[in-house]
């Protein structure tokens, strides 16, 4: 039963969509029907602009650390990758945005570094370095989920099905960039501010 309620309650804090929300209160956009069509980060910068775009950052980033908080102190720390798994389905395919929302990152990056900083830093350095000397955010991005299962696998104390979530959570961060992998292989893949 406890398995369940984690799920429930992760995936209905997961869907609150930062870029959704600042898009259709303030600026009457729904922010899918622009630019690349994703709601995330990149596209909120690029569309609804910088500040809209950090703030869009923030909400998924703390709603991240939010869930890791609260189902470590309800349920206990052995629940939290659990959570984390279930905020990032709610945030990737939300209920009320026909299952249409972004790809995880800062999710997941707010999630675990409330669970693990030291290991989660590590991944959030890949992340920016491989988004420097590539000047491609999604390049980050997903060298960023290639890194937590690495460094979560080799690296942390969990147990074999925390680790085992802690890889589905990082896959389901890399398959949402299949198309951006696509334009990558192809060439076609946007510089910083490019498609995310």
């Amino acid at each position: 039963m406890n398995y369940l309620l984690v799920l429930i309650i992760s995936y209905f804090i997961g869907t609150i969509s930062g870029s959704y929300i600042i898009g259709k209160l303030f600026l009457d956009k729904d922010i899918r029907n622009y630019g690349s069509g994703n709601a995330g980060t990149t596209n909120a910068m690029r569309v609804l602009g910088k500040k809209a775009g950090v703030l869009t950052f923030a909400i998924d980033f703390f709603k991240g650390v939010a869930v890791t908080y609260i189902i470590g102190k309800i349920f206990g720390t052995n629940f939290v990758p659990l959570g984390i798994l279930g905020a990032v389905i709610g945030h990737d395919f939300p209920f009320y945005m026909n299952f249409r929302g972004g790809k995880g990152v800062a999710t997941t990056l707010g999630a675990l570094a409330l669970f693990n900083f030291p290991l989660t830093l590590i991944c959030y350095i890949v992340w920016v370095l491989g988004t420097i000397l590539t000047k491609i955010v999604s390049v980050g991005s997903i060298l960023f989920f290639i890194s937590i299962i690495i460094v979560y696998t080799f690296m942390s104390q969990l147990s074999i099905s925390n680790i085992i979530l802690v890889i589905i959570i990082a896959l389901i961060g890399i398959i949402r960039h299949k198309e951006n992998i696509k334009r990558i292989i192809a060439g076609n893949e946007n510089k910083i501010g490019g498609r995310k």
